[in-house]
């Protein structure tokens, strides 16, 4: 009997104590969620229109900025959505490309995502608008697809080599490059109507981004930190030096100078023909995929780990021109 009411005591002072346990303190978890940039986000791309900032990239999240960055508001593509690419139309639309064979097109305002297919059994790498306001998106099995309504309908160019298309840029109206594995690059001079093999990058080269100032002069960047600069239209390349070899998943132009973020956080710009680490740059936390140009002398760079950033950029003595200050 004694024993008995010894267990019933220590059973009432064991519940007694549980009601004295205090809840956890959800607050800072809370707060974390109601940011418009999360630390759990993993933004693959952005652009902007010379006034709407967007970032976008795993799990469909998808933010906008009216005032240079300063503040974000963040909202949810309908699932599945995993955006890789971006970019601005002259027109100030946006184009958002889905991993899941879709293009989200954006108004000029970053608003209204209206989802539009893309036919096809590929995987979407990379996307531009060109100065037609014409979308091309490039891709596996040397996927070439081109759309003049904004994504309502699709006109597929010729299939090349099968190989892993990763990039896309136009130039000018006439003049676009197309960079993907084995050394392979594709350049059009008639505004993509007919693309031709060039032979100057290595076969085995495979490109992270690409990005001519003009016609004749760009740059490609690919494994272990190498970049490639070509001053003849991608005819031959030359290798630049790299110190950090730090991979390169982004090229932008900003006020004449060129600048590359990837591998580690880093931010880096071309000093002749040396890629340096820009100097006062915030650390990051982890790799840095996209960036995108407010000019003059700004840079938004995004990546993993919520880094979502504007970085103030000093301005130049002279702009680059064939790869010297």
């Amino acid at each position: 009997m004694t024993r008995t009411k010894t267990a019933l005591s220590a059973a009432t002072l064991l519940l007694g104590a549980a009601g004295c346990v205090q809840p956890p303190d959800l607050s800072a978890v809370r707060a974390e969620r109601d940011k418009a940039v999360q630390r759990s986000d993993n933004f693959q791309a952005a652009a902007g229109n010379g006034q709407q900032l967007v970032s976008a990239g795993g799990g469909g999240v998808l933010v906008t900025s009216r005032d240079g960055g300063r503040h974000w508001q963040r909202e949810q593509l309908p699932m599945p959505a995993s955006v890789v690419a971006m970019s601005a139309c002259p027109d100030g639309r946006f184009a958002a490309l889905d991993f899941y064979r879709k293009v989200w097109i954006g108004d000029t305002q970053a608003t209204n995502w209206t989802p539009r297919p893309i036919e096809g059994d590929f995987n979407p790498i990379d996307i531009d608008c060109d100065p037609k306001n014409r979308l091309w998106v490039v891709g596996s099995y040397s996927t070439v697809l081109m759309s003049a309504d904004a994504g309502q309908t699709w006109n597929a160019q010729p299939p090349g080599e099968d190989a892993i298309l990763t990039t896309v840029q136009f130039v000018d109206a006439d003049h676009g490059y197309i960079a993907g594995e084995f050394g392979t690059l594709l350049k059009t001079a008639d505004g993509g109507a007919s693309w031709t093999r060039q032979a100057g990058l290595p076969e085995a080269f495979y490109p992270y981004a690409m990005r001519f100032r003009d016609a004749s002069t760009g740059w490609v960047s690919g494994l272990a930190g190498a970049i490639l600069q070509t001053v003849d239209g991608g005819a031959t390349w030359t290798a630049q030096d790299n110190p950090g070899a730090a991979p390169v998943y982004a090229l932008q132009a900003v006020g004449g100078a060129m600048y590359g973020v990837g591998g580690g956080g880093r931010v880096l710009r071309l000093d002749g023909n040396r890629w340096t680490a820009l100097d006062g740059t915030p650390p990051f936390p982890a790799d840095l995929a996209a960036g995108a140009a407010l000019e003059p002398q700004a840079l938004l760079v995004a990546g993993a780990a919520g880094a979502l950033q504007v970085v103030e950029l000093a301005p130049r003595v002279a702009a680059v021109t064939g790869g010297q200050p």
